[in-house]
């Protein structure tokens, strides 16, 4: 009896060929970046330079809608802050400095013959973590000093 070779059958092969579209990412703008100065004011407006302050950060205040040459005055809870005079234009710009640090929201007002009138908070931080470390270690080192005198 003869045999036969076996035969074996290969299945067809199926490619699958995907095609993958890259589309880019929509383009971000980025934002204009921050002026230095402040947009000048317009008439009848104090512009502070920062929404706040902590001691001995700087403000800025400017303004317009005064007389021109006019003396203008900064208080800020009846205390004098600040002073300018006005521009040929009625603007004016100065440095604010209060001279007392009372955390809260202090509103300033420049009198120029008009008023005009801003707000700004002032901060202040404080930390007390690295002194109670300190205080315990040395509890700790005068119990154990007490306790090996005793033992003697």
């Amino acid at each position: 009896m003869t045999t036969k070779p076996p035969v074996t059958t290969t299945p067809p092969v199926t490619t699958t060929t995907t095609t993958t579209t890259t589309t880019p990412p929509p383009e971000i703008e980025t934002p204009a970046s921050v002026a230095e100065e402040p947009p000048p004011p317009a008439d009848g407006v104090l512009v502070l330079d920062r929404p706040s302050v902590n001691p001995g950060d700087p403000l800025a205040a400017s303004g317009a809608g005064c007389d021109p040459g006019a003396r203008v005055e900064l208080t800020s809870d009846g205390l004098p802050v600040g002073a300018a005079v006005a521009d040929a234009a009625g603007a004016f710009g100065t440095k604010v400095e209060f001279t007392r640090i009372e955390p809260g929201r202090h509103w300033v007002v420049a009198d120029c013959g008009i008023r005009l009138a801003g707000a700004v908070d002032q901060t202040l931080t404080s930390s007390t973590g690295g002194g109670t470390a300190a205080l315990v270690v040395l509890v700790f080192f005068v119990l154990a000093g007490i306790s090996l005198v005793r033992v003697r």
